[in-house]
C-alpha cells in the first residue's frame, strides 16, 4: 500500500486541479447504477432475434452479481483500511466511506466480471464494457474510495467469475433460455418454403 499512496495522492490532486471533483462523485455514486440499467436496458429492448447478444447481457449480470457476492465475502475476511484512514489524509475522501474493508473493489469487481461476461456478445461490446469498468475504478479511486491494488484485485475477481460463469453455462441454460424468451421474446423464424 506504500508505494500506491503517492501516485493515488497525485492522481486526486491533478484530477481536483482539473476540476473533475464533480464528475469523480457523480461516477463513485451511480456507475453500478448506470451499468446495471444499461444492461437490463439491452436485455429488454434489444431486438429479439440477435440472442446471442442478449444471452451475453443474461451472462454478464450473471457474472456480475457473482463477482460482488465474492468480493463481499473476501472484504469481511481482510480488513483494509480505505485510502484517506491509511494515508493519514494525504489522500481525501470526496464522498462518504463506507465502513467496509477495500479489498477487493466490490463495484470494480461487479464490473470487470459484467464486461468480460459480455464475451458472446463479441469483443467490440467487451471492449466498451471494459473501458465503462476501468473508467469507473478511475473515478472510485480518485474519490479516495479505493487504492488501485484494491482495483486490481476486482478486476481480477470479476474476470474469474465471468470465467466460471461461462464454463457452467450449461447448468444453467433452461433458466436463460426461459428469460430470453419471457413475454413471448422468443425469436421468431421465417416459415420454410417447400421445394417445387
Amino acid at each position: 500500500m506504500g508505494v500506491e499512496i503517492y501516485p493515488l495522492h497525485w492522481l486526486q490532486a491533478e484530477a481536483l486541479t482539473l476540476g473533475l471533483g464533480p464528475t469523480t462523485v457523480l461516477v463513485a455514486h451511480w456507475a453500478g447504477l448506470g451499468a446495471v440499467l444499461l444492461l437490463l436496458a439491452v436485455l429488454v429492448l434489444w431486438p429479439r432475434r440477435q440472442l446471442a447478444v442478449r444471452r451475453a447481457v443474461v451472462h454478464a449480470l450473471l457474472a456480475g452479481a457473482l463477482a460482488y457476492a465474492l468480493a463481499s465475502l473476501l472484504s469481511s475476511s481482510f480488513p483494509i483500511a480505505r485510502p484517506p484512514a491509511a494515508t493519514g489524509g494525504l489522500v481525501r475522501a470526496l464522498v462518504p466511506m463506507p465502513s467496509s474493508s477495500a479489498f477487493p473493489a466490490r463495484l470494480g469487481a461487479f464490473l470487470f466480471g459484467a464486461a468480460a461476461g459480455l464475451r458472446g456478445a463479441g469483443e467490440d461490446w467487451m471492449a466498451l464494457g471494459f473501458l465503462y469498468a476501468a473508467l469507473a475504478a478511475l473515478g472510485q479511486m480518485i474519490a479516495g474510495l479505493y487504492f488501485p491494488s484494491d482495483e486490481i484485485g476486482g478486476l481480477i475477481l470479476g474476470v474469474s467469475s465471468a470465467v466460471a460463469v461461462l464454463l457452467a453455462q450449461g447448468l444453467f441454460s433452461g433458466p436463460v433460455e426461459a428469460l430470453l424468451h419471457l413475454g413471448g421474446w422468443k425469436a421468431s423464424r421465417p416459415p420454410r418454403r417447400g421445394v417445387q
